[in-house]
């Protein structure tokens, strides 16, 4: 079982890192180094704060974008090459469980991940550590939490997109709709429905760890009333666990041929 998940991690590994689209993943995750370095060239005087810069503007242009963007566009075309190239349907007939294989997919999509989102993490912070040397320390400690809310946080949004592409023979549309409309957008609105979106509570890490309590532009603001560290980390924690699990059951009932 262990060698299936490292088999389909290894996989996921390649089939998203080695090849031209990775430079396109690159330059997403590069996006808030740019703005940082476009903001310190043209608008210098007027960033009195660089760590203020940082949580009102970097962080939550990684949350809202490059986050759901990285795990949606990481994973569903991983899985969408297994059925198309019916390799999904030997995987399948081996003495492996169907949960080793989901799994292998997750771990592949967080380590694919990873570098991009610690690059879009990162960056920006080296960015002004470089042309504000006096801040450096402070700008690379939010760096360092950032790109720690950022890894948590791709672990469920991971886990919800391999769920949908084998649920769903169109989960661009699902995954589209949950991660940003429902997710950036219903997550940020007033009410209770917030209460059923990711993204609340990766705001509410955000706000602790990287110390958010507004963006810049007004738009989509945190909400005043964030979750707890605890519960947010464990509604993070059962929601990977229950997509995982209705994965490896839409495994079985997805035809394969």
């Amino acid at each position: 079982m262990i060698n299936a998940v490292k088999s389909l991690a290894a996989f996921t590994w390649r089939s998203r890192m080695r090849n031209a689209g990775v430079v396109v993943f690159a330059i997403i995750s590069l996006i808030p180094a740019i703005i940082s370095f476009i903001a310190i060239q043209y608008a210098d005087k007027a960033i009195e704060n660089p760590i203020l810069f940082l949580r009102e503007y970097i962080v939550p242009i990684n949350v809202y974008f490059t986050l759901p963007f990285i795990a949606l566009f990481l994973t569903l075309p991983t899985v969408a090459s297994l059925y198309e190239k019916g390799a999904i349907s030997y995987i399948f007939t081996r003495p492996v469980p169907r949960w080793a294989c989901v799994s292998g997919v997750l771990v592949g999509s967080i380590i694919s991940a990873a570098p991009l989102l610690l690059i879009a993490a990162l960056a920006p912070s080296l960015v002004f550590g470089i042309f504000r040397p006096e801040s450096f320390g402070e700008v690379m400690n939010i760096g360092l939490m950032h790109s720690l809310l950022l890894i948590i946080s791709v672990i469920p949004y991971s886990a919800l997109c391999v769920l949908l592409a084998i649920w769903s023979k169109k989960p661009l549309l699902w995954a589209a709709f949950f991660l940003f409309f429902w997710g950036t957008i219903v997550g940020s609105l007033p009410g209770e429905a917030k209460m059923w979106s990711l993204h609340h509570y990766v705001m509410g890490l955000a706000k602790s760890m990287c110390g958010i309590d507004k963006v810049a532009t007004g738009l989509l603001p945190p909400s005043a009333t964030p979750p707890s560290n605890l519960l947010s980390i464990l509604v993070l924690i059962a929601v990977t666990a229950a997509m995982l699990y209705l994965a490896q059951l839409s495994a079985k009932k997805r035809d394969v041929y």
